[in-house]
């Protein structure tokens, strides 16, 4: 009995090894590359104003529980990501164990295939966020305690006596209604708990009646988590949000039935194939673009390292084959009606309240239905009578899930440095700006709310809250979209905005541009007083560059240097150094400043890749009567048509030498 328990240890932790190397394989190659992602801006910002406690206010409109994981995490870990990305993924392998834990709960003889479920819930390919780790640590904590929560549950149930049983159930309630808390659409994990309770009543035979009554008796414990957390939201709590408000978006149902509820069904069909099916090929064909071929080796190595990792734990604890082993096939008809319910179950919640799953930006909806792909894909190989094929097949999807994982990862990395690049740039260009200004920018990376723009911003030159009680930025934003271009032109006011407490009042009559139009580009200051696009500039942009104000940048005072969390070390010296740095001396009208710049950056080998950045140098030049460079520079900029004729514009207008002027007429205007 001794060696068989010693056996079974051994076993386990080999197993438990195994999904936490392969998830730390797959999961952490990147996280010291990562920054700040989209919400993530104004959560730090925020707390770093007025302390961790303003998470009360920010959750306060939709899931206030939220609080009690961020207040916790920025009080350990400040505004550092990689210490978030480090308990996101403590607190993704936690939910995968804890699967496995209920897994082997239910089906104890099926060690073989429950173990590749786990692993493939761990590392299943359709949840993308796992990188943006300070706004979904919520999430993940709660997946890890609603996992966590039904394997107690199920332990309270299987306990022998009264004590442990207690101690169980009161545990899993905790951490059911901690779950709950932090995102409501989890609801449909309770699928989970309730029907492994069922299973295990039913197991024991005896009539309808006696199961039924029994299954209510192990169950009632547990009804206290979703009954008091559904009576708490439904009928005490109001949320703000629109999303998560429940009245608002059962209002279709009521108008409208037969079509609310065929758009629920084809939605929920179209969901299903996309978590049990495209999940496994979707986001990485999506991804995979951006990446060439050198970019994918580390991938590659990392997918084959995967591999062999699984091949030397099958080879050291020799698997049997369990195709007809634990049970018969009464195991299957089980992992097949809870596979199919956390599918619909993880959906459902999601697609009632208007959403879907969206690979590009709501992958997060994929978490609690993940679970029953994770169900169903082994189990549908467990069919196969052949060992070998069921593990090449298998194989197949851990590549899928490897690769897929490398290129997000790639890609957030890649996001995250040229967001930094981007903001060390502008760092280089405006030594400080005033209060109340309003950015409108132009990312390489899509700014989709404001505070994509205001975070950063703030967090360089205002990093303290404008206002004492509350928190608001001293800089403000807009996006680059047709109605901020609208209310641009038509010089709308001062608008307001208070998005979970933080308050904003961008203003459309006091705006300054900021854009990099291409991957090569520099970040470019518009100013209305000398309007400079390029080739390559968002007809947007050249709409409204009449009206950027880069007055509002305050010159002659010490430049800000970006925090190193979240910016990172300053980047290497190169062109767009001396481009923002002669930008600002011309604005100064320090020429002298700038053809020093100019000699400088072309005696390292440095040029512009987007034409219109000579600009600056171009004017210095035509001062200085340097013939000879500007006859050089126009040979660069022969192949850009639009930034020639800008040249011709500005360095005509400009008093200058008579054979200089000649010169330029015939080197920039065609003349």
């Amino acid at each position: 009995m001794q060696r068989l328990r010693s056996t079974f240890r051994s076993r386990l932790l080999m197993e438990i090894a195994l999904l936490s190397v392969i998830s730390g394989l797959l999961y952490l190659i990147f996280i010291p590359q990562f920054g700040y992602f989209y919400d993530d801006w104004y959560l730090m910002y925020a707390a770093g104003a007025k302390g961790p406690s303003v998470f009360w206010d920010i959750f306060s409109v939709d899931r206030p529980l939220r609080a009690l994981v961020m207040i916790p995490a920025y009080s350990l870990f400040g505004g550092n990501p990689l210490y978030y990305n480090l308990g996101a993924f403590v607190f993704r392998l936690i939910s995968g164990l804890s699967f496995f834990w209920i897994l082997r709960l239910i089906w104890p003889e099926n060690r073989r295939t429950m173990l590749w479920m786990a692993l493939l819930f761990l590392i299943y390919p359709g949840f993308l966020s796992q990188p943006i780790a300070i706004d979904y640590l919520c999430h993940l904590s709660g997946l890890a305690a609603g996992m966590t929560s039904i394997a107690l549950t199920i332990k309270a149930v299987r306990s022998n006596t009264r004590l442990k049983s207690s101690m169980f159930y009161i545990a899993s309630i905790v951490l059911g209604w901690f779950y709950l808390g932090q995102i409501e659409w989890f609801i449909g994990l309770e699928f989970l708990r309730f029907v492994c309770v069922f299973l295990l009543s039913h197991r024991l035979k005896g009539t309808y009646w006696k199961i039924l009554a029994r299954f209510f008796q192990w169950a009632f414990p547990a009804f206290f988590i979703p009954g008091l957390f559904l009576a708490w939201r439904l009928f005490f709590f109001k949320s703000e949000r629109g999303a998560t408000d429940v009245d608002m978006q059962f209002s279709d149902a009521l108008v409208k039935p037969v079509t609310f509820f065929a758009k629920i069904l084809s939605t929920l069909l179209n969901d299903g194939l996309d978590v049990l099916v495209r999940a496994w090929g979707t986001p990485l064909a999506r991804l995979s673009p951006g990446i060439n071929n050198q970019e994918w080796m580390p991938g590659i190595g990392v997918t084959l390292l995967a591999l062999v990792v699984v091949w030397i734990f099958h080879k050291a604890v020799q698997m049997p084959e369990e195709s007809e082993s634990g049970g018969g096939s009464a195991w299957r008809r089980e992992a097949v009606w809870i596979g199919l319910g956390l599918l619909v179950c993880g959906l459902l919640p999601v697609i009632l309240v208007g959403r879907s799953v969206d690979f590009k930006n709501y992958s997060r909806y994929t978490l609690i239905a993940s679970a029953g792909a994770a169900v169903l894909w082994p189990l549908l190989l467990s069919f196969i009578s052949s060992l070998r094929l069921q593990n090449i097949l298998l194989g197949v999807l851990i590549v899928s899930a490897s690769l897929t994982h490398y290129a997000n990862g790639f890609v957030k990395a890649s996001e995250t440095d040229a967001t930094r690049n981007f903001w060390w740039q502008v760092s280089w260009r405006i030594p400080q700006i005033g209060p109340g200004a309003t950015f409108i920018t132009r990312y390489l990376v899509a700014a989709e709310e404001d505070y994509f723009t205001w975070g950063p911003a703030n967090l360089i030159y205002h990093p303290e809250s404008d206002h004492e009680k509350y928190v608001q930025p001293a800089l403000y934003a807009l996006v680059l979209n047709g109605e901020t271009v609208e209310k641009v032109l038509a010089r709308e006011p001062q608008d307001y905005s208070n998005r979970r407490s933080i308050r904003t009042y961008p203003n459309y009559r006091n705006i300054l541009i900021l854009s990099q139009p291409r991957h090569f580009s520099c970040v470019q200051v518009i100013d209305l007083h000398q309007v400079e696009l390029s080739s390559f500039e968002d007809s947007r942009v050249s709409a409204i560059a009449p009206f950027s104000e880069a007055d509002q940048i305050s010159l002659n005072v010490p430049f800000q240097v970006p925090p190193e969390i979240p910016f990172g070390s300053e980047p290497p010296k190169e062109w767009c150094y001396f481009y923002e740095k002669a930008s600002y001396a011309r604005q100064l009208g320090d020429w002298v400043e700038v053809l020093r710049l100019g000699e400088e950056a072309l005696s390292q080998g440095y040029f512009a890749k987007d034409q219109i950045e000579w600009m600056p140098f171009l004017q210095a030049y035509a001062t200085s009567n340097d013939i000879a460079r500007l006859s050089e520079i126009a040979s660069h900029m022969t192949s850009d048509l639009p930034a020639m004729q800008q040249a011709c514009h500005t360095l005509t207008a400009m008093p200058l030498d008579p054979a200089v002027e000649k010169e330029v007429s015939q080197l920039f205007c065609g003349e």
